[in-house]
């Protein structure tokens, strides 16, 4: 398996996290890095998902596993 990197522009970390939304319910969905890259959904370094925030009025679902810390 080889490693991929943050979605972020001009950001080379090494991606922990995979982040999608529904636009039409106003949810934001992080969780652990998917098996592997799809077309609408978003890869993130540990730092990005850390500061990840979403628009106001919209929701954060964390999904996390044993052993990750966000």
């Amino acid at each position: 398996m080889t490693t991929r990197t943050c979605s972020r522009i001009t950001c080379q970390g090494e991606a922990v996290s995979t982040f999608t939304y529904v636009y039409a319910d106003s949810i934001a969905v992080l969780g652990p890095l998917s098996f592997q890259h799809e077309p609408h959904s978003y890869d993130l370094c540990a730092k990005h998902t850390e500061k990840l925030s979403a628009p106001q009025g919209w929701q954060i679902v964390r999904y996390t596993t044993v052993g990750t810390d966000f």
